[in-house]
């Protein structure tokens, strides 16, 4: 079977848990009967194709470069994205199925099923409706309307967890039949080992809380800032670590300033894999008090490293994490259930080991990317044998 897949990210070019999710699951498909031609837009020093474990890859159209103006440029690369995908379609003898992941390729997904007679699967790795709890501007609508226009026409929507498929089935008034639920992965890679000094202002005998993911409001790190105000009062050596970027940067700084912690609070701005994995390791606690949250693949990174997590109640990470069992889960929003939770597995050495060490055999057991792969194999070719028996495909 032979898989055209659209997505507007692909490794070197990482902004979120999208890019990473396509490169493992293309690296694995081909051991399951499938043959995945990648379309992605071009990373400086890359090669227009290369080859990975069975993939080939065809970075296409121009780069999505900080400061540009998105729209003309999701315009320009859709309809690269076709041009390309119907080149590869008349040399390769035909692709079997297009899975387009999230709506930035959802034009280019469309109109390839259209024009090349063959079932679309879609991947929503989250909302527009959900990313900013709501939809307030006529941007976030038109997004919106792209979101819904790729559900209405895909054969079968693939979403990461259960809280999404409801999301989706919701926003988009369509049955469960067509959502199909199917997990991010994480490899059990030995994180590097580091004494933390790689970091500016921690030092051997600190103890450390890390959080790693965008600065933006649905991740709850105001909550997370504020609730530490207890947590440092209560342990004297323990620091805050806040690795990436993003808009609230600078208000997240200044509140840090106002409640007396930067001495206590280390913001890392742009954070390498190998930096992350390493504090991984380093830290005792690994946080995220999100809002919203589809799914979260830095829980599985950090249950992955063996660091105990707390995280809140919410989306994808509420049913990731076991209370009590492999993590500990607090409510949103609320200081004081985050404060007691870090400084309980600060203070518990033995609960903490309990949690991790059962939180790595879940990983073992449930989001291996073996596992992953011969599901989505599995609906690739649910999919695609009926939609041409319907005559669809």
């Amino acid at each position: 079977m032979r898989v055209l897949t659209l997505s507007w990210e692909f490794p070197p070019q990482v902004i979120g848990g999208l890019g990473r999710h396509v490169y493992e699951l293309s690296q694995r498909l081909k051991g399951h009967g499938v043959e995945p031609y990648i379309l992605t837009p071009p990373v400086k020093n890359c090669p227009a194709y290369e080859e990975l474990r069975g993939a080939r890859v065809f970075r296409v159209g121009s780069s999505l470069t900080s400061g540009e103006d998105l729209k003309p440029w999701i315009f320009g690369f859709n309809r690269d994205l076709i041009r390309e995908g119907i080149r590869l379609n008349y040399q390769t003898g035909g692709f079997d199925l297009i899975h387009a992941h999230d709506w930035l390729v959802g034009y280019a997904g469309r109109s390839l099923s259209r024009v090349l007679d063959v079932p679309l699967v879609s991947t929503i790795h989250a909302t527009e409706y959900g990313r900013n709890l709501g939809l307030h501007n006529p941007m976030q609508k038109e997004i919106h309307d792209i979101e819904h226009n790729l559900v209405l026409e895909s054969e079968r929507i693939v979403c990461c967890s259960r809280f999404m498929q409801r999301e989706i089935e919701s926003l988009f008034q369509i049955g469960p039949s067509r959502v199909a639920v199917i997990p991010n992965g994480i490899s059990l890679n030995k994180p590097l080992e580091t004494n933390g000094q790689a970091i500016e202002g921690i030092k051997e005998e600190d103890r450390v809380v890390f959080y790693v993911g965008r600065l933006v409001p649905e991740k709850g790190i105001s909550t997370l800032i504020r609730a530490f105000v207890k947590v440092a009062a209560e342990i004297p050596q323990v620091k805050l670590v806040i690795g990436g970027k993003g808009v609230q940067g600078p208000m997240l700084r200044e509140l840090a300033d106002e409640l007396g912690l930067n001495d206590r609070i280390i913001f890392t701005g742009y954070i390498s894999d190998e930096l992350r994995d390493s504090l991984y390791h380093r830290a005792e606690v690994a946080v995220f008090p999100s809002l919203y949250e589809p799914f979260g693949i830095v829980t599985l990174e950090a249950m992955a490293a063996g660091t105990p997590v707390v995280v809140s109640d919410v989306g994808g990470p509420a049913e990731i994490v076991v209370d009590g069992e492999t993590g500990l889960k607090v409510p949103p929003s609320n200081e004081e259930e985050l404060a007691r939770a870090l400084i309980r597995l600060l203070t518990d050495k033995r609960l903490a080991n309990r949690l991790r060490l059962q939180a790595l055999q879940v990983i073992k057991d449930k989001y291996n990317w073996d596992r992953i792969t011969a599901m989505t194999s599995q609906l690739y070719h649910a999919v695609a044998p009926r939609a041409r028996k319907d005559g669809v495909g």
